[in-house]
């Protein structure tokens, strides 16, 4: 049972203690019987149990206090074997809603998401890029609201609300440091959150929460070690080892958008010469690309300077001169930064996210490409790329994943009980 209980909430509150007492020991039970339900989604009580090696009648004793108060409702019926047909539970979907919002460079995406990570509603509004922050929060408030009103929720209804963002976040204290490409600095965005909403926020790097919600819902969901690249406006990764999330002492682990991989290169928004992002984000592809074009004076039949990422796909695959070159170039440089990250946390494989490589496939392909053929004398470089899960990848959920994975240590250490937050009394 430890072992299951480390893969499936270890993720965030490790391993229970040798000689747990009675209610701890049942704190725990519960927490790993919602986790199952959260990632593997519904289920009967006769398969619960046999995930989690519990008995059939610790099991029931867990789950009809959460049954009574709704918190988990039926949802059909089983179709396996014969004789009475076993009820399939699941959260109850009027019950416990999570808000996820999803912060970019100009604009805010905000989704009501039940504990399973199903999205129920999502809307969104556009802003100029550098926006201050009162003012992305006043919009992403507008946003929720609107989603209330349309599923006729309340605000007490919403358990909590994740908060996903690019940048130097320190997610313990909420603080976003330096989100560079927003032109924010030293902003409190929690507080700013909690003054509006009225509800828990946790504020998480992009890069943190997308692996958060792989290992929970997408590829990295029967992996312990694997790191979840994001990359945008900047470069950032979820670096999940030994199934938990590398936070680091200051709450800001894995900034490796910020490892120098040229000495002699610009300066970086942190304040140092030649990291990474610094020629591999978005912006940076979009500098070179204006870079390639003045030097061949617009040489390029397929592409101008203001070329989108999805239009310098299409161009390589035309076989465009500049677009080569711009790929080409990306990816020799990316590919130095991942042996590094290769090299410090040996993952079982990289999830490549964020809108670089969904939107120029050409630029994961040509790194696959050239890592694929790196032979070291101590190890293989072959690490596999895979791209994001379609859903858990999505930056709503994975904001949401922040706050569902805290909200279930609530209902197990028993505040179901006590303090429902229900859409539906029926």
């Amino acid at each position: 049972m430890k072992e299951i209980i480390r893969r499936r909430i270890g993720l965030e509150f490790g391993a229970p203690p040798a000689k747990a007492g009675k209610q701890e020991l049942r704190r725990r039970n519960t927490l790993l019987l919602l986790a199952l339900l959260q990632s593997d989604g519904p289920s009967s009580q006769a398969e619960l149990a046999r995930r989690s090696a519990l008995s059939p009648a610790t099991v029931s004793g867990i789950l009809q206090p959460l049954i009574e108060s709704r918190i988990l409702v039926e949802e059909g019926k089983s179709t396996a074997g014969l004789g009475r047909r076993a009820s399939i539970l699941a959260f109850n979907p009027r019950a416990n809603i999570t808000a996820g919002v999803s912060i970019d460079l100009e604009g805010v995406e905000v989704a009501l998401v039940d504990l399973s990570g199903r999205v129920v509603d999502q809307t969104s509004a556009p802003y100029p890029r550098y926006t201050e922050p009162n003012e992305v929060v006043t919009l992403a408030a507008q946003c929720l609201a609107t989603l209330e009103a349309r599923n006729s929720l309340t605000r007490d209804s919403i358990a909590g609300v994740g908060v996903a963002i690019p940048g130097l976040i320190n997610s313990s204290t909420g603080l976003v440091q330096v989100a560079s490409n927003l032109g924010w600095m030293n902003v409190q965005l929690r507080d700013l959150f909690e003054q509006r909403f009225g509800v828990p926020v946790r504020v998480e790097h992009l890069g943190r929460a997308k692996a958060r919600a792989e290992a929970i819902w997408g590829k990295g969901k029967h992996h312990r070690n694997f790191v979840c690249l994001e990359i945008g406006s900047g470069i950032g990764a979820g670096i999940v080892v030994h199934g938990r999330i590398l936070r680091g002492s200051g709450g800001m682990g894995g900034e490796v958008g910020h490892m120098p991989v040229d000495p002699a290169g610009p300066v970086c928004a942190c304040g140092c010469k030649g990291c990474w992002e610094v020629f591999c984000s978005g912006p940076a592809i979009r500098r070179n690309l204006a870079h390639k074009l003045a030097e061949t004076a617009n040489a390029s039949a397929e592409l101008g300077p203001l070329a989108t990422l999805a239009e310098l796909h299409a161009a390589y695959l035309q076989g465009d001169a500049v677009a080569n070159a711009v790929v080409e170039e990306w990816a020799a440089c990316f590919v130095r930064g991942l042996i590094g990250v290769i090299w410090n946390f040996d993952p079982e494989f990289i999830l490549l996210t964020g809108p670089v490589v969904s939107q120029c496939p050409s630029l994961s392909e040509a790194a696959k490409r050239i890592i694929g053929g790196l032979k070291g004398n101590a190890r293989s470089f072959d690490v596999p790329l895979i791209l994001e899960s379609h859903h858990a990848g999505t930056g709503v959920v994975a904001a949401s994943a922040t706050v569902a994975t805290r909200y279930l240590e609530e209902l197990a250490s028993g505040g179901s009980h006590r303090e429902t937050r229900l859409l539906a009394a029926q």
